[in-house]
């Protein structure tokens, strides 16, 4: 059979959250007499004033008297305290700017990140997902109020305490219980994993020894007839010029020994040679029928072994790199040069 499913790797990390937008309030007017954080005829506030006053960030940069660039981050270090705290945290009370958490984290990230977010918050996570938590995450989500926040993903202790300092580099991101080696780890302390398979098109017969008719028709329009079918001219596509993009979907066109300027018309004399390569080799080399250029098929079958009734356009079928010539890789490019 060909190769399973595999787990998605990018898109499901739980991360820092999206969350609900809030408007930044205008700037407060000072007494009379003292500096405010910036005018039109200020100079532009530095780092200590901007971390003393993080409310003020989202409108300065709105007016463009900073840039993102300009917003400093409080993680990690020893002056970064008064973005978030009013005064010296205790065990009593750790007198956060804001009760909210996410609403403290978007003072700064809202402005500067929001684009980046890539999981939602105040959801009550399903009994599935809770019952998949370690204890450390379900004491975050209790923290929390019971719903998903910026800390059920982010463990800020880690970045706010000088002992743990160390962390920094093997964690940037203070993910919680991290570092991680892959970030989706994360994700599955509480998403079930088998729930997020990639569907393999190239898995194409059953275990019983049946076709698949549903996964032929994620290329083709009509799953073609299997013993009227000599050619590629025989079949029709979900897609209707330039058949690469069948495949670059799932299959990124870089790094590839030939890259997409392979992705031509073969010149006449080329065009003979593999002509003269497909008899004496027993193998099919299909050209797009469209403009007569190679395209992935030519050189990688994408059928599983067995869905070709015709011998020719079944070598190569789950083999390494799916060759058409079914042998080792360099070999390949011997049925169009002659190397």
């Amino acid at each position: 059979m060909a190769l399973r499913a595999r787990y998605l790797g990018a898109g499901m990390l739980l991360a820092l959250a999206a969350g609900f937008l809030f408007d930044t309030p205008p700037l407060a007017a000072e007494p009379s007499g003292q500096r405010q954080i910036a005018t039109a005829s200020a100079p532009k506030p530095g780092r200590r004033e901007l971390l003393a006053k993080p409310e003020a960030i989202a409108e300065l940069l709105s007016q463009a008297r900073i840039g993102v660039a300009d917003v400093p981050s409080p993680h990690w270090t020893d002056d970064g305290c008064p973005a978030c705290h009013l005064g010296k945290p205790t065990a009593r009370g750790t007198a956060l700017r804001d009760r909210d958490i996410n609403r403290l984290c978007q003072t700064c990230h809202d402005s500067i990140s929001a684009h980046n977010y890539i999981h939602a918050v105040g959801m009550v996570p399903s009994p599935e997902k809770r019952n998949r938590m370690n204890e450390d995450l379900r004491q975050a989500l209790k923290r929390g109020g019971g719903v998903i926040t910026c800390i059920s993903c982010h463990d800020l202790k880690a970045q706010c305490l000088p002992e743990r300092r160390q962390e920094r580099q093997a964690n940037p991101h203070f993910f919680r219980d991290g570092p991680y080696a892959e970030r989706t780890t994360l994700c599955y302390s509480c998403h079930n994993p088998t729930h997020y398979e990639r569907l393999n098109p190239h898995d194409q017969i059953s275990d019983e020894g049946e076709l698949n008719e549903q996964m032929c028709i994620v290329c083709h329009n009509v799953v073609p007839n299997r013993r009227e079918v000599k050619s590629i001219r025989d079949v029709t596509f979900t897609v209707s010029e330039d058949l690469t993009l069948l495949c670059a979907g799932c299959h990124p066109p870089k790094p590839h020994p030939g890259g997409r300027w392979h992705l031509s018309q073969p010149s006449p004399w080329v065009l003979d040679f593999m002509k003269e390569s497909e008899d004496r080799r027993s193998v099919i080399l299909p050209l797009d029928p469209t403009n007569e250029k190679l395209v992935c098929a030519t050189c990688h079958n994408p059928h599983e072994r067995g869905v070709q009734v015709w011998q020719r356009a079944d070598k190569g079928a789950d083999r390494p790199k799916r060759l058409r010539t079914g042998e080792p890789g360099d070999r390949i490019c011997s049925v169009c040069h002659n190397l």
